[in-house]
């Protein structure tokens, strides 16, 4: 599956790139249940909430308040990526997130939409919620 992502924030660059500095960083925005295990080499394995896989994932190019670029192993495969473009108000997030469950081959995309695919827009969902509350704060002040 293919999540696509354009959100534009009242916030810096370095206010939401704090997020994303690494897979453990991931769960400040996005609270994620249980604890994040280092498996060195910078992959992480961050816990999912109804999933008895973890996500293991770590960043391959991480430019301040730019660009992140991930990717994933074990259970899950695929990559990622945001960037950062300032705008007048703030900041434009833009990217995506492609992940699919390795050992399905050809059924994952049927389990992927089923089974998939709206929670992981979810969680999603929640990190630009989190956000937009903390740019409404910084709106006001």
């Amino acid at each position: 599956m293919r999540i696509q992502f354009k959100e534009k924030f009242h916030l810096t660059g370095e206010e939401i790139f704090q997020y994303f500095t690494t897979p453990k960083a991931w769960t400040l925005l996005y609270g994620l249940p249980g604890n994040v295990k280092e498996y060195g080499n910078g992959w992480y394995a961050i816990p999912l909430k109804n999933f008895p896989f973890p996500l293991v994932a770590r960043n391959l190019i991480c430019i301040p308040n730019e660009y992140v670029k991930w990717e994933f192993k074990g259970f899950w495969k695929g990559e990622g990526e945001i960037r950062f473009f300032d705008n007048q108000d703030g900041v434009t997030v833009e990217g995506y997130e492609k992940i699919s469950v390795r050992w399905l081959f050809c059924l994952s995309p049927f389990f992927e939409k089923r089974f998939l695919e709206r929670q992981f827009i979810h969680i999603w969902e929640l990190g630009w919620q989190r956000l937009r509350k903390k740019s409404q704060r910084h709106s006001d002040a």
